[in-house]
């Protein structure tokens, strides 16, 4: 066992080559969600098209997120860990078929994989801390692994018109392989974890534990879900309404958003409440400010506008989702943690599958400013649901 100093610190060493496992590991993944529109629509793909392709990733991990979580439970994170960045590698060389169905099939797997992969970094950084620590740590993970999602959307849009489809999915594959490197030091440095004990009652008594459990996060999860939805918007739709009104701020507008992400996320994370008290007004809040982004930008795609509507989305983006898995992680017991994180998980994944099919609808049907209406109303709608949740007690083992 780490010592209690060792295990407070959220900067030890085996903390900080997690972060950089899931940086790499979501980073690759976050310039797939930018450059596969691009990649879709040369190949003749319609926004419809692209958004089941890229809604697929999201889509399959959430089916899988509850079982990964109780196979993680059962049998440890560490060897699924390893296991998940090297059919990652393979995946991303799978790209290089370039073909639209390859394209839907390897995001599929993706999200399969990814429902393996997340579900070992968030318990592994849990057994890592204190529960004093735990929401910083937490925090510090989805800065790195959420950081690609508003920087590395910059850097593919100043290359896609530098490089080819074919080399930039071949840079994709060398990710994967630097990752399961980064990823054997880290497995190298950890032991096995032991999975959760089973409880020595009958079946239906842990079946009444998971059940009251589900219940104990229902509307946190439906809070991630919606939220999610709203997210969904900027990555993968932003860039082409832009580029349709011959604008090309989209860079300005994630590098603005990353700014405000890092510095909330990294100096903020203390104050992320670490306990089983639902954190309303926190949460209320937070979610006034991706409610207020997309409808600001049905108002004007003016420079001030976008960088408002940008620093609203980062402000949410970086503290919503640690502060509603830090309060789950608290409010379920232990042996079902990886289950109960998992459907948590698979709702947030719900909504980004969901958004990305939905919002590409609208676009479709409708025009982008009614997408970025209906992403406003839902937001107001999560906010309302916030300010009425009481929040749940604790569930007993």
């Amino acid at each position: 066992m780490l010592n209690a100093s060792f295990k407070e610190n959220p900067f030890s060493n085996k903390a900080i080559w997690l972060y950089a496992v899931a940086l790499v590991f979501y980073g690759t993944n976050h310039m797939l969600i930018i450059a596969l529109p691009f990649f879709s629509q040369e190949l003749g793909a319609e926004r419809s098209e692209i958004g089941i392709i890229m809604g697929s990733y999201m889509f399959v991990s959430m089916f899988l997120r509850p079982v990964a979580g109780s196979v993680v439970d059962r049998f440890g994170p560490r060897n699924i860990f390893m296991i998940a960045l090297v059919l990652n590698a393979v995946v991303l060389a799978s790209y290089t078929l370039e073909n639209l169905w390859a394209f839907a099939a390897m995001r599929a797997l993706q999200g399969a994989i990814m429902a393996f992969f997340s579900m070992t970094v968030h318990l592994l950084i849990m057994d890592l801390l204190t529960d004093k620590a735990r929401g910083q740590g937490l925090s510090l993970l989805s800065l790195a692994s959420m950081l690609p999602y508003t920087f590395v959307p910059a850097l593919v849009l100043t290359m896609k018109d530098q490089v080819s489809m074919t080399q930039m999915l071949l840079m994709f594959a060398v990710f994967g392989l630097c990752n399961i490197l980064f990823g054997s030091r880290l497995y190298q440095k950890i032991k096995n974890q032991s999975p959760a004990k089973q409880q020595s009652n009958e079946a239906s008594s842990q079946n009444g534990i998971k059940k009251r459990s589900l219940q104990a996060i229902f509307i946190p999860s439906i809070i991630m879900l919606l939220a999610s939805i709203v997210f969904s918007v900027a990555p993968t739709f932003l860039p082409l309404y832009l580029d349709s009104q011959g604008m090309h701020s989209a860079p300005l507008y994630f590098l603005t958003e990353t700014a405000v992400l890092i510095f909330i996320r990294f100096f903020g994370r203390k104050h992320i409440p670490s306990s089983g008290t639902f954190p309303k007004w926190l949460l209320v809040i937070l979610i006034a400010c991706f409610a207020l982004s997309p409808l600001l930008l049905t108002l004007s795609l003016s420079t001030p506008v976008l960088l408002t509507s940008a620093v609203f989305n980062g402000l949410a983006l970086s503290l919503l989702y640690p502060t509603l898995m830090t309060y789950v992680s608290f409010v379920v017991p232990e042996s079902v943690r990886g289950y109960s994180i998992g459907w948590f998980i698979a709702a947030a994944d719900l909504g980004t599958s969901s958004g990305a099919f939905i919002m590409g609808w609208v676009a479709d049907r409708f025009s982008y400013p009614a997408m970025l209406g209906t992403a406003a109303a839902i937001g107001g709608a999560t906010w309302l649901l916030t300010l009425l949740y009481r929040g749940r007690k604790t569930v007993a083992s």
